[in-house]
């Protein structure tokens, strides 16, 4: 199905919010899921696949009879869901893993090998690191100080529109000859701005260096174009884009080219997902991550749509209005609450994610969660592993609180969260 056929049968049959709700057996059971930066909630299709995985096809991999056939099938089409997600059709490899951190941890030790064997450029020893991201991309590259590289921390500062990001005129200044890569969030997932990651690739290659995304803030809301951004590794959690507790990591052929994974010694170096995937993926979460391409027809309204990276696009830009409507109320009621600050944009000031932060003047920020989560609100309160910005910030050991709907909560879920809050802020 081509692009426009998708995007037309979207215009044609976006989903109530009623119908979508549906999807989710876990809303309407006493919790208002309003912390899904965290994880998100899974729809039917997605659990339903786990279980007939678990009861049809429950077996090892590679063997020639026909459970472990489907076994096999299960675990190569979810990297192939994977890869249309991101647009990195025949640009190179997905590999799964246990989280984000897991993946980024091994990406970085198998460069630290890389440069002791000499198989990529000494002199290439320095690593740029955006430190106003999640720990998952930092912690991993800040530790190879101990072998042998030099860190450059890029910090975020505080912008001529009065916001704290990274700015691009810091990172010119860090670049040498010298850059090996150039780490960055896409998202932040404290200020919830969308970030210019693709700009970020461009300066890193205009240096001769690689480029790792951290995508993980940005996936739950729109489709990642690893061709459009340009980046040579991109990482992101699936179980905050409706999926299973797994991370996963794109990285171009160029890119794996000269890294060996780190999986069993015996194992071909050529066979790219088998030597990284230490231990093989979770084949369960493998099958959960086949199923939500149905769940994506349905918002897409395209029940016929072969997996693409235009699916993804299409189902998202159908949810769009109805997410930033979302956002546009909770960002409206904290404005206009007395000694409330939003941390990150606010309304119109930038182009941004929903995931909302904020601090109440003379208030516990893990006060003002309990409360809420005692009122049956799923919210959250405290740094989110990205600790490092929020300490610049001043923002003290509780951090933030943050609310971070997505296209399944409802204007109902909202104004009981304001009801609450009005009896503290």
């Amino acid at each position: 199905m081509s692009t426009s056929s998708i995007a037309a049968g979207t215009g044609c049959a976006v989903p109530s919010i009623e119908s979508i709700r549906r999807r989710f057996p876990s809303i309407g059971r006493g919790t208002v899921f309003l912390d899904n930066a965290g994880g998100s909630q899974l729809p039917l299709e997605v659990i339903e696949s786990v279980q007939r995985y678990m009861t049809e096809s429950y077996v090892q991999t590679g063997a020639e009879y026909p459970a472990s056939v489907r076994a096999t099938a299960n675990v190569a089409s979810a990297r192939g869901v994977v890869r249309a997600f991101l647009n990195a059709q025949g640009r190179g490899e997905v590999i799964l893993g246990s989280s984000t951190t897991s993946l980024l941890y091994c990406l970085a030790d198998a460069y630290a090998d890389a440069r002791s064997t000499g198989a990529i450029d000494a002199s290439r020893d320095e690593i740029v690191v955006c430190t106003a991201g999640h720990e998952a991309n930092i912690g991993p590259w800040l530790r190879l100080a101990r072998r042998g590289f030099t860190l450059r921390e890029w910090q975020a500062e505080r912008d001529g529109d009065g916001q704290v990001r990274p700015r691009m005129e810091r990172l010119h200044e860090l670049l040498s000859a010298r850059t090996l890569l150039v780490v960055f969030p896409q998202v932040s997932n404290i200020l919830g701005e969308i970030w210019d990651a693709a700009s970020v690739c461009r300066a890193a290659r205009s240096a001769g260096a690689l480029s790792v995304i951290d995508g993980v803030a940005y996936a739950p809301h729109h489709a990642p174009d690893v061709a459009e951004i340009g980046c040579d590794w991109y990482v992101y959690s699936t179980y905050k884009v409706f999926g299973p507790h797994m991370g996963a990591m794109f990285g171009t052929t160029a890119a794996f080219a000269p890294l060996t994974g780190p999986n069993h010694v015996f194992i071909d170096r050529a066979s790219t997902a088998h030597k990284w995937e230490i231990g093989g993926a979770n084949h369960e979460g493998c099958a959960a991550i086949n199923a939500l391409p149905s769940y994506l027809r349905f918002l897409a309204g395209s029940p016929d749509a072969a997996v693409t990276h235009e699916l993804f696009a299409a189902a998202f830009a159908a949810v769009a209005p109805g997410e930033a409507e979302l956002e546009h109320r909770i960002l409206g009621y904290l404005a206009g609450k007395r000694g409330v600050r939003i941390v990150g944009p606010g309304l119109g000031q930038a182009r941004r994610v929903s995931t909302i932060s904020f601090v109440k003047e003379g208030a516990s920020s893990a006060g003002i969660a309990r409360h809420l989560n005692a009122k049956g609100l799923g919210v959250k309160a405290g740094h989110f592993y990205s600790k490092r910005l929020c300490d610049s910030m001043g923002l003290g050991p509780e951090g933030v609180v943050r609310v971070s709907p997505v296209h399944y909560n409802n204007a109902e879920e909202l104004d009981e969260l304001f009801r609450v809050c009005d009896d503290m802020l």
